[in-house]
């Protein structure tokens, strides 16, 4: 099975571009061709200290950890021990810096090795998996509103409460953060035909699920494209960063 890769990203209508991505093509570096390719997406906190820093880091650190080896056994253990690793390197940039503030960036990474595919997560970023049966979100957003909503589901706090908090769309789990205890991850086999697709929130935030599936091409290149050229039609005010991500599984 063959795997075509695309990535496209936009500015928006921010001063500074806060997202970063990497897509493994053409792999380099290795003693002998890799055996996996990897998509990764990061986007910094905005209004926080160095968000452009904080994903442009994360991710030459992801992408390091898991691109420099020549085998990767176990992909999972080695994901989570590559994110791991990316938190550390952004504190330690912020620790120079002497910022005393909260900043970082979520990230979001997709590798695949012969027909599966392994993610994981970190923040609301989004990974989805595209087939035959429509557009499936894989992992779950890091918000406090999670929080919140158990919270009333123990009869802590009442639900207008809940649902009426200034807090309740920011981000619970980020790289950057000290005490890194929320990860999302998991892994799907793929099959010929099948698309997985990482996108930042100045995205879906702006497309609806059946925009993006409406914006799909064969071609992964150009489906990013055509994502990236749909939402900056839409003329959002404000619109934020926006980054795409994509591979498709062919025979």
């Amino acid at each position: 099975m063959k795997i075509l890769l695309g990535g496209a990203q936009d500015i928006g209508k921010r001063k500074e571009q806060q997202d970063a991505f990497y897509i493994s093509t053409p792999v380099s570096g290795h003693k002998k061709q890799a055996d996996r390719n990897l998509l990764v997406v990061c986007d910094g906190i905005g209004g926080a200290s160095f968000g452009k820093e904080a994903a442009q880091i994360a991710c030459e650190a992801l992408k390091g950890f898991l691109m420099t080896e020549d085998e990767i056994y176990d992909v999972p253990e080695a994901l989570l021990q590559g994110v791991r690793y990316a938190n550390s390197e952004v504190i330690a940039f912020m620790i120079r810096k002497g910022v005393r503030t909260v900043g970082g960036t979520t990230l979001i990474a997709a590798l695949i090795k012969n027909d599966m595919l392994y993610w994981i997560s970190v923040g609301d970023s989004h990974i989805y998996l595209f087939c035959d049966s429509g557009l499936k979100q894989l992992n779950e957003d890091h918000l406090y509103g999670n929080v919140l909503d158990a919270a009333v589901a123990e009869g802590k706090i009442d639900k207008a409460f809940a649902d009426k908090h200034p807090r309740r769309d920011s981000i619970s789990s980020f790289i950057g953060i000290w005490e890194l205890k929320e990860i999302s991850s998991g892994k799907t086999r793929l099959s010929p035909g099948t698309s997985v697709l990482l996108c930042t929130d100045g995205l879906y935030k702006t497309l609806n699920e059946n925009e993006i599936i409406d914006a799909y091409y064969p071609d992964p290149q150009k489906w990013a494209n055509v994502l990236i050229k749909a939402t900056l039609e839409k003329d959002v005010p404000d619109q934020d960063n926006v980054t795409v991500a994509i591979a498709t599984a062919k025979e």
